[in-house]
């Protein structure tokens, strides 16, 4: 008899209670006015439903916050991969519009995530015994991208990308630099660049 009346009470628990769909739907907006105004009435009654809404809404509130992705997960942050260029691998990946032809030293191709990166060291026509690096950035979107040219932690200089992703640095000593490429959602890193 004990078995029979615990499983009866089993079958018969909240046997009034909209099932958790349900009160899930109604509790985001989902359900019709004419199904919504029944449910309302339960809760008014019922504190398992009750207790059921407030650990929905706990649950919504706590998966709301770990949804937003922060700013570093909103920042695809690359370290640039050297790659040799030869033939249509470097015809592929272009050159600055402004590059000097006849140079004896091609550009210094780098690879980082969708981004390519072609760099042309040169010697700077308005500064004698200074150097220019003429730069050009494919794959990403360039708006709002900025070029810095570091020497350990201090910034040398800085450019905006035009609109076709070149950019230009000028009057450069020799040395080792580190050249940052940042913007909205995507930062790439050449950490080791040598200008002789």
């Amino acid at each position: 008899m004990a078995q029979f009346e615990d499983s009866f009470k089993a079958a018969l628990y909240r046997i009034t209670c909209p099932d958790s769909a349900t009160l899930g739907n109604f509790h985001l907006g989902l359900l019709p006015d004419e199904a919504a105004a029944p449910i309302t009435k339960h809760l008014t009654i019922c504190p398992h439903c009750t207790q059921e809404i407030a650990q929905l809404e706990a649950f919504l509130a706590e998966t709301a916050v770990s949804l937003q992705p922060s700013a570093a997960e909103r920042i695809k942050v690359w370290i640039a991969k050297r790659i040799t260029t030869q033939g249509e691998a470097r015809d592929g990946l272009g050159t600055p519009a402004f590059a000097l032809r006849g140079s004896d030293n091609g550009p210094l191709m780098y690879e980082a995530g969708d981004a390519q990166l072609s760099l042309e060291v040169q010697d700077d026509p308005e500064h004698p015994g200074r150097k220019s690096i003429l730069g050009l950035v494919l794959g990403i979107e360039t708006a709002q991208v900025e070029a810095k040219l570091l020497r350990g932690d201090v910034v040398e200089t800085a450019v905006t990308l035009d609109d076709l992703g070149n950019f230009t640095f000028t009057n450069l000593a020799a040395g080792s630099y580190q050249l940052v490429v940042v913007g909205p959602t995507t930062e790439i890193h050449i950490p080791e660049l040598t200008i002789k």
